[in-house]
């Protein structure tokens, strides 16, 4: 069986939740479910999943918010770049870069930055 650290763990939970949004969506058309709302959620997720380490701290939907703009912004650019035949980045590049992600958001929410699992 193949082992994750924790940033996969959280890339591949944080993917489905975003594959999982538009049926989220479909089911509840009064209710809209948003990425940053399917973040706030995932903090619930036990540890080392999601965003677990911010469970109930108040600053939580404000960070959901800044990272979960940052995520699509990214996710977009990958799409087009592989549409145009570009190669991905390997899994190592795209933990980092998400990483870097949550970090600035960390930071410009007052929250403790994420760390790299050794």
């Amino acid at each position: 069986m193949t082992k994750f650290n924790v940033f996969q763990r959280a890339t591949i939970v944080f993917g489905l939740l975003l594959a999982a949004l538009p049926a989220a969506q479909a089911q509840s058309p009064g209710k809209q479910m948003g990425y940053a709302d399917m973040c706030v959620n995932a903090a619930g997720m036990p540890k080392p999943f999601g965003e677990w380490d911010l469970k109930g701290n108040p600053k939580l939907p404000e960070y959901c918010k800044c990272f979960s703009a940052a995520f699509e912004v990214r996710a977009k650019k990958a799409m087009t770049e592989m549409q145009a035949g570009a190669k991905p980045p390997s899994l190592e590049q795209s933990n980092k870069e998400e990483l870097a992600l949550r970090n600035v958001c960390r930071k410009q929410t007052g929250l403790p930055l994420a760390v790299e699992p050794k």
